[in-house]
């Protein structure tokens, strides 16, 4: 009994310390599934629950330092990021959908808390799309990731996991980059 609360504590503290970093770390949801083939007693639920409660709470850490980190970035990249905050402030529930539908699939969440941070956004309506967001995709992913993976090594692609992270990368940053403002200009007309 006690031997499977450690395994779900540890659980909780592998995705917590997999979201609190910003960035060169495997996939959450990789890092669960490879823990729950490791630990197959497991309760596949459970193990998602618990991911997703890690993954808020290393979230909201990221959030936090950003903030701080906030202070350092260039005004040009600092204005930027606040029309990105306007632009979903006027919409109930943008900031929640938003997040849900970047967060849904696999790609690394970091930038969009590490920008909203920045902004200064409001996090509550951010962490409850990443959760619910977070909660589909993991129990998704982990139930799928044993057939995946087999997959794509018959097919002789070593390096799956970097692809992801990769495109992820490029993802993130992209929500940095893009002009924000002229967005928002354009879908205003």
């Amino acid at each position: 009994m006690i031997v499977y609360l450690l395994n779900y504590v540890e659980v909780i503290l592998l995705s917590f310390l997999a979201n609190v970093v910003p960035a060169f770390v495997p996939p959450t949801w990789m890092v669960l599934s490879l823990y729950h083939i490791d630990h197959p007693f497991l309760n596949t639920p459970i193990v998602v629950f618990l991911g997703v409660v890690g993954s808020v709470g290393g979230r909201l850490v990221m959030y936090y330092y950003s903030r701080l980190l906030g202070r350092y970035v260039p005004n040009k990249y600092a204005e930027n990021l606040k029309s990105f905050r306007s632009l979903f402030k006027k919409r109930k529930f943008g900031l929640f959908i938003g997040s849900f539908i970047y967060s849904i699939g696999p790609l690394p969440s970091n930038i969009l808390f590490i920008a909203s941070g920045i902004a200064r956004t409001e996090i509550l309506p951010i962490l409850g799309g990443f959760a619910f967001a977070r909660g589909v995709s993991y129990l998704l992913l982990i139930y799928t990731s044993l057939r995946v993976f087999s997959f794509f090594e018959v097919l002789g692609v070593p390096y799956v996991k970097d692809i992801v992270n990769i495109i992820g990368i490029v993802a993130g940053i992209a929500v940095a980059f893009v002009d924000w403002k002229k967005f928002r200009q354009k879908s205003a007309d």
